[in-house]
């Protein structure tokens, strides 16, 4: 792990919320790594179970922020930006984990003595849902990567974080599908970028608890609010075809959580 007085290369931020039967298998796929130049910051969001407890025993090998307020997975990431030391960020939710114990090592010697905005990963997704991830020179062109990705997280890149700081790029607080304006804004700001051609996370889908499992709705609320931030932003742009297709996307989503939750509450809608 990191040595005193020396700057850390990564800055492992995880986010911390009712994980208590997860967030050890987390942060123990980051002590696990043969590269040891980081740092982890967890933060505590107000968790209603054991999770504060569970952390209290990782006190002296990472930097543990307790916030007062609920400020959702993005407010977390948020206060793990501002304290980060790391040359590069990378965010780990902490139902997820590491893909195994090289992958710090392999992006170091990715990375070099290069400086890059971004370094597109892979990823591997296990649970409910079972695929693999491999980003690719086409899947990493800007292009794509704001209008027709996917994969619209903000935990597949490592992120330098001078390049969030200088960029003001933050996540929007206390809203769920937080990922969507931060990655429309800093895709859209990325010039220089790495790809690592292989699974970094592990994604654990479906979780029983996770804000995306059951709709409710807030999970509305938050994906209209995201298209009138996009509408916003696109009265200022010259070009708008990446960015409305991007709205059509997330438009699109927003109708088939509605269907969702109406099927939920149980009627019958024709």
């Amino acid at each position: 792990m990191l040595k005193e007085n020396k700057k850390p290369r990564f800055s492992i931020i995880i986010p911390a919320y009712n994980v208590e039967k997860y967030i050890d298998k987390a942060v123990n796929s980051v002590k696990e790594q043969t590269f040891q130049n980081f740092e982890i910051i967890i933060v505590e969001d107000c968790s209603t179970d054991n999770t504060k407890k569970e952390l209290a025993k990782y006190k002296k090998e990472a930097t543990i922020i307790y916030h007062k307020k609920n400020k959702c997975l993005g407010g977390a990431r948020n206060s793990g930006i501002k304290v980060a030391k790391g040359e590069y960020i990378i965010f780990l939710d902490s139902d997820d984990y590491l893909n195994n114990n090289k992958v710090l090592e392999k992006l170091d010697e990715l990375i070099g003595n290069q400086k890059v905005d971004a370094i597109y990963m892979g990823f591997i997704s296990v649970g409910k849902k079972e695929f693999t991830v491999i980003p690719t020179p086409e899947t990493c062109d800007k292009s794509y990567r704001i209008s027709g990705d996917r994969y619209t997280n903000a935990w597949s890149k490592c992120w330098n974080r001078e390049f969030l700081l200088d960029n003001n790029l933050f996540f929007p607080e206390n809203r769920y599908y937080e990922d969507v304006l931060f990655i429309f804004e800093a895709i859209s700001k990325v010039e220089k970028y790495l790809i690592a051609d292989f699974p970094v996370h592990t994604y654990v889908s479906g979780r029983s608890n996770s804000i995306t499992s059951k709709m409710s709705f807030k999970n509305i609320y938050d994906n209209i609010r995201n298209i009138e931030d996009l509408i916003k932003i696109r009265s200022n742009l010259n070009e708008t075809e990446q960015l409305d297709n991007k709205v059509i996307k997330e438009v699109k989503r927003c109708k088939e959580r509605l269907d969702e939750l109406v099927e939920q509450i149980g009627i019958n809608v024709k």
